[in-house]
């Protein structure tokens, strides 16, 4: 872990402070000069036949789960109030590797200020991914701006630190780059689309290798913090304060050995706990790491750990997903267990336990359906967004007065052979990352 605190010094200029969304994404005078991306090993290409325009409704279906009458879970308002307009469909991306024409796998996507990522990898060895850039104007259709293209490296991991710049990291073929036991990297870039000449374009301004394991897992922002995780079982987890440019240091060593599944931050009183959801391949125990951080002085120390119980189907290379709802309150996903939310007691002697709480499986998945998995979800204004793989997409109410997920669900089926990976939403964009492409909606009637 000593090797991360090197790196978090040399990060600090990772991060740029956040800024409110705005419906122009690129100042007209921001485009006059391309950018140069210079042995950067990305090329840039555009295929606007990949990008149908709709404007269609979707249908959401509306699904009572299966609760007794003394469950106290109430019934949803929220989520029956949300409606779904489809803006437009990318169509999977297709890129040659090694004289053949093979299939990119769309895993995950971010937006922010209008903007989409969306990244790509290749199922199994060897290495290739994508990385496609779309911008969403409040009216009118969205447009493909450019692809990325990365031979031999995935793209794992997809975030933006501002409207000018892109996070992306995973892993890399070890035998073209160096990297040894880690092949792994994360690059932050400055990106620009000139509007005025069609031409999407890049520059590399860091780049980091061998950091983060076997690959790097996750880049997101949670109140104002950018976390994330690297793959394998490297145990390294690492966050950024976005609010101050400045990197929150891990330099302890409780999670070496595990596979961090997913990263959350806790937020009570404008306190601030880093949250790492942890699983021991061995024994098939989950783990909740919980760190306090401090936005004054950037250190994040070791708080306490819990154990959420064993599950034995938790498969380590697929997407999880894990939200601290509020303090004392966690909710993660299982995969082919569906989702639980457990609470976290203290007792007299100020001993930490987690209780499961709630778990809901049976309701929104098929145990006859290999496929039906919640590969990840985003929580937003009180609704869970729930990416459930062959099930489809569900959106799924929070309780807060009965800390419990509401089973009054709202369902999108995306048909047979489509298996949804990945969700985000911000404002009314809301994204999502299925094996038949990227879907681009407007999400209206929420309520905050």
């Amino acid at each position: 872990m000593k090797k991360i605190i090197l790196l978090f010094s040399v990060l600090m200029l990772l991060v740029v402070s956040c800024e409110k969304d705005s419906d122009n994404i690129i100042d007209e005078e921001q485009v006059s000069e391309d950018l140069i991306c210079e042995d950067c090993g990305i090329e840039v290409t555009k295929d606007n036949s990949r990008l149908s325009e709709y404007e269609q409704d979707v249908v959401i279906n509306s699904v009572t789960g299966k609760t007794s009458k003394n469950t106290g879970v109430s019934k949803s308002s929220k989520v029956n109030g949300i409606r779904l307009r489809l803006k437009a469909i990318v169509d999977p991306l297709y890129v040659t590797h090694k004289g053949q024409e093979v299939l990119l796998n769309a895993n995950h996507v971010a937006v922010k200020n209008r903007r989409v990522a969306a990244s790509y990898s290749l199922v199994g060895e060897p290495y290739s991914g994508g990385v496609d850039v779309i911008s969403v104007p409040r009216n009118g259709f969205p447009s493909l701006e450019g692809t990325l293209i990365l031979p031999d490296r995935d793209v794992d991991a997809v975030d933006f630190s501002d409207d000018n710049h892109l996070l992306l990291g995973g892993g890399f073929d070890a035998q073209v780059y160096y990297g040894g036991d880690h092949p792994s990297f994360l690059g932050r870039y400055q990106i620009n689309y000139n509007k005025n000449t069609d031409v999407f374009s890049l520059k590399e301004e860091d780049i980091f290798h061998s950091i983060f394991g076997n690959k790097l897992r996750s880049i997101k922002t949670i109140e104002g913090v950018i976390t994330g995780s690297g793959g394998g079982n490297s145990g390294v987890i690492y966050a950024f304060n976005e609010e101050t440019n400045t990197i929150i240091q891990h330099n302890s060593a409780e999670t070496e050995g595990l596979f961090i599944l997913d990263t959350s931050v806790e937020l009570d009183n404008n306190e601030y706990k880093f949250v790492a959801l942890a699983f021991n391949n061995d024994t098939k125990e989950l783990q909740a790491f919980y760190y306090d951080i401090s936005k004054e002085t950037d250190v994040m120390l070791f708080s306490y750990v819990v154990s959420l119980g064993t599950f034995n189907n938790i498969n380590i290379e697929a997407k999880h997903s894990a939200t601290a709802i509020k303090k004392d309150w966690l909710a993660v996903s299982l995969g082919s267990d569906g989702i639980a939310v457990f609470n976290i007691r203290t007792d007299s002697s100020e001993n930490k336990t987690a209780f499961l709480v709630q778990q809901i499986k049976e309701e929104i998945l098929d145990s006859n359906e290999p496929d039906d998995v919640v590969n990840s979800f985003v929580f937003e204004s009180g609704v869970f967004y729930v990416a459930a793989g062959g099930a489809g997409f569900y959106l799924i109410e929070y309780d807060y007065q009965r800390n419990k997920l509401k089973t009054d669900f709202s369902h999108v089926d995306f048909g047979e052979g489509d298996s949804v990976n990945g969700v985000a939403i911000s404002g009314e964009d809301l994204v999502i990352a299925s094996t038949k492409g990227i879907s681009i909606y407007k999400a209206s009637g929420m309520k905050i």
